[in-house]
């Protein structure tokens, strides 16, 4: 769960808010509503331990045509995309590390108000998806032995980072003391806190990645509520610590809008002389967050194949390595075509869409369970508070985001919507699959 977006959403977060007080109280809010959603999701997750995540769950509480929808955003924007926007963030990090790479655009284009291209930056972020696909294929064992040894590195950095920040790095509070607290009386304080949480919820993405592979967790009636928890409170102490670092160490205007904050930090903490250790660190914490998605996303297609509503082939586990084999590749063929958006902050804002809206009709699972008569021996805390409070500051900022980015919106709305006519496409090969076997 702790993830590279901290190292470049903030960016766009001090751009859309300017104000640091504003800054870190979306990523508390973020936080708060990451945690509300753990313990909801952990109440089906605890029903139904098994491959697939939000496929599942919502199969099971509505339809399979809604499950599908869920899959199939999953497929594009959830995972696919994600990992794109890694790739893009690696690509650029590249560049910062290397900067006598040629940077080559070999075409670029404008298409209902995205920009697409193709170039030096869509190349260099192609090589991890390949790689960590390539990892995966082989088994989830080898996947999660590179994921910790990522992890280890990535948490042992951050604190460190931490550490010296704070005792021996340039740190300025007036950075943050010079602007008045936000005046939430005020509509447009309020609308930039809520289009703020927007990056920040790509930040936090990874809190239910558990349960995309649940089926493959040990004893997961005790450990799937207590990672996903821990996960959340321990990461949304970090990120909001490495953000009130960010922000102490230069002024909001060389912040705003770069890709590259989290260079840019190390760099003003602790001198330009340096800055290749931290650019390095951030590229690598790129590259542990790409692992994690890749191998939990790839998952999905497995439950919707086994359900007949996706192809046969996916349902097929490797003979030899056990992994989905199939899913992974075609996973990572999306996520090689999502990475000809240009701009990462586009292909942000049409994932939270697509994700929020699906998130909510999952966040209300357990209540439709409690209806179905299904029991579970856990408990939500404060039950129904959190999924209410999940499911209506979700829907507030889907609201927000279409007022003020519609072009993106629309975009993740589609891309959404695109699952209906694909799912009964799907079906309808399978069935004269089935009938021409029978014949």
């Amino acid at each position: 769960m702790v993830g590279s977006g901290i190292f470049f959403t903030s960016g766009y977060l001090i751009q859309e808010t300017n104000n640091p007080w504003l800054v870190l109280l979306a990523w508390i809010v973020g936080g708060f509503l990451a945690f509300c959603g753990a313990i909801t999701f952990a109440y089906s997750a605890r029903l139904f331990p098994f491959a697939g995540g939000d496929y599942v769950y919502l199969k099971k509480a509505y339809s399979p045509i809604l499950a599908f929808v869920s899959g199939w955003s999953s497929l594009l924007t959830n995972f696919s995309a994600c990992v794109s926007v890694l790739g893009l963030a690696f690509g650029k990090y590249c560049l910062l590390l290397f900067p006598s790479l040629p940077f080559l655009q070999f075409f670029a284009f404008s298409f209902l108000g995205i920009q697409f291209e193709f170039g030096t930056v869509q190349i260099l972020g192609a090589f991890p998806i390949v790689f960590f696909s390539a990892f995966n294929y082989f088994g989830i064992q080898s996947a999660i032995r590179v994921q910790n040894f990522f992890t280890i590195l990535k948490i042992l950095g951050l604190s460190l980072f931490l550490i010296l920040g704070f005792s021996v790095g340039s740190v300025d509070w007036n950075y943050i003391f010079k602007f008045s607290p936000p005046n939430f009386l005020s509509s447009e304080d309020s609308l930039k806190l809520i289009l703020g949480i927007v990056p920040v919820s790509f930040s936090y993405l990874g809190w239910n990645m558990i349960t995309y592979v649940a089926e493959e967790v040990k004893d997961p009636d005790k450990n799937l509520v207590r990672a996903s928890v821990t996960a959340c409170l321990l990461v949304s102490f970090l990120y909001v610590l490495l953000n009130t670092l960010f922000l102490v160490s230069a002024p909001m205007e060389e912040l705003s809008g770069q890709a590259g904050i989290g260079a840019i930090a190390f760099s003003k903490l602790f001198g330009a002389e340096v800055s290749i250790l931290p650019t390095g660190f951030i590229t690598w914490v790129i590259l542990g967050s790409m692992s994690a998605i890749l191998m939990g996303g790839s998952r999905i297609y497995v439950a919707m194949a086994r359900d007949g509503v996706f192809f046969p082939s996916f349902a097929k586990l490797h003979p030899k390595f056990q992994s989905p084999s199939t899913a992974i590749l075609f996973q990572a063929g999306i996520s090689l075509a999502f990475l000809l958006v240009k701009e990462i902050e586009s292909l942000l804002y049409m994932i939270t869409c697509s994700i929020l809206i699906l998130s909510c009709l999952t966040a209300f699972t357990p209540f439709r369970f409690k209806n179905l008569g299904y029991q579970s021996s856990y408990k939500i805390p404060f039950f129904p508070l959190p999924p209410i409070l999940y499911i209506a500051a979700n829907l507030v900022v889907v609201i927000v985001l279409f007022k003020e980015k519609p072009v993106q919106a629309l975009w993740g709305l589609a891309i959404t919507a695109s699952a209906i006519p694909i799912y009964y496409s799907i079906k309808q090969f399978t069935n004269n699959t089935s009938l021409k076997i029978e014949n």
